[in-house]
C-alpha cells in the first residue's frame, strides 16, 4: 500500500479533467481576498505566502506554505464563500491547480489521495492549534523561534537550512510583533549563532531549537546559556 505521506502529483493528476500544471513567478499573486474559490492547490516546489489585510492595509502573515502541502482547500466548502486570504508566491512555485469538482471525485474514487488530504487537514489543524497555544504561552523569543525553525523545517542537529524571502515585517505580522521587536531579536539570533545572513537569503541552524523547546534532554546548559544571551 502507498505511504498517505506520498502525493505523486503528476501521476495522479495526468489526463484528469479540471486539474492542470502551473507555474507562478516570484511576488505574483495567485489570488486575493474576495476572489471566487473555485480550485485549491498542490504545491509541487517553492513557497508561498498566505495573508489577511484589514481595511487599514495592515497585513497579517497567517501561513507559508511548501513543497508538500495544499493551499485554497476553502474551495471544497459547500457554502463556497469567497476567498478568505491573500496567496502570493514567495519564490518561484510549481504547483498543480485542481478545480473543485476533480478533487471532491478524487477524494470520492482515489484512497490514496482521500488519506494523504485527510492527514494533510489534521496536521494543518494541529498546527493551527500548536500556533494558538504558543501565541498565549510563550515569550516573543520562543515564538519567533518555532516559527522560523517551522519555516526552515529542521529536521536534525548539526542542520542548517535556508528560508524563503520573508521580510521582518513579515515576521511580525506572523507573531504580532511589531517590527522594530523582531530586529532586535533577529540581531540576537545571530549573535547567539542561530541564524546567519548570506548572500542567498537568511539561514536557520538547527541550534535555533535550544530555545524552541525541541532541543535533547542533555542540551540544558545550551538552554542555559541561550537565556542568558537573550537577556542580555
Amino acid at each position: 500500500m502507498a505511504s498517505p505521506n506520498v502525493f505523486r502529483a503528476r501521476s495522479v493528476l495526468s489526463g484528469l479533467q479540471g486539474a492542470k500544471a502551473v507555474r507562478f513567478h516570484k511576488h505574483q499573486i495567485i489570488y486575493s481576498s474576495g476572489d471566487s474559490s473555485n480550485a485549491l492547490f498542490y504545491i509541487e516546489k517553492g513557497s508561498v505566502k498566505l495573508a489577511l489585510t484589514s481595511k487599514e492595509g495592515k497585513e497579517a502573515v497567517i501561513a507559508v506554505v511548501d513543497g508538500g502541502a495544499f493551499f485554497g482547500e476553502d474551495s471544497l466548502d459547500p457554502e463556497r464563500p469567497p476567498r478568505s486570504n491573500d496567496a502570493v508566491a514567495l519564490t518561484d512555485v510549481h504547483a498543480a491547480k485542481i478545480e473543485r469538482g476533480a478533487m471532491l471525485h478524487l477524494l470520492r474514487t482515489d484512497r490514496h489521495v482521500n488519506d494523504f488530504f485527510l492527514l494533510f487537514l489534521v496536521r494543518l489543524v494541529t498546527r493551527m492549534k500548536d500556533e494558538h497555544a504558543d501565541s498565549l504561552l510563550y515569550s516573543s523569543e520562543k515564538r519567533l523561534a518555532l516559527v522560523l525553525a517551522s519555516i526552515a523545517k529542521l529536521g536534525g542537529k548539526g542542520q542548517s537550512q535556508p528560508v524563503p524571502r520573508l521580510s521582518q515585517q513579515d515576521l511580525a505580522n506572523m507573531l504580532g510583533l511589531s517590527r522594530q521587536r523582531v530586529n532586535i531579536l533577529m540581531k540576537r539570533f545571530v549573535k547567539l549563532g542561530f541564524i546567519d545572513y548570506t548572500r542567498a537569503g537568511l539561514s536557520v541552524h538547527s541550534s535555533i531549537t535550544s530555545i524552541a523547546g525541541r532541543s535533547e534532554p542533555d542540551s540544558g546548559r545550551s538552554r542555559q546559556a541561550s537565556k542568558r544571551a537573550l537577556n542580555e
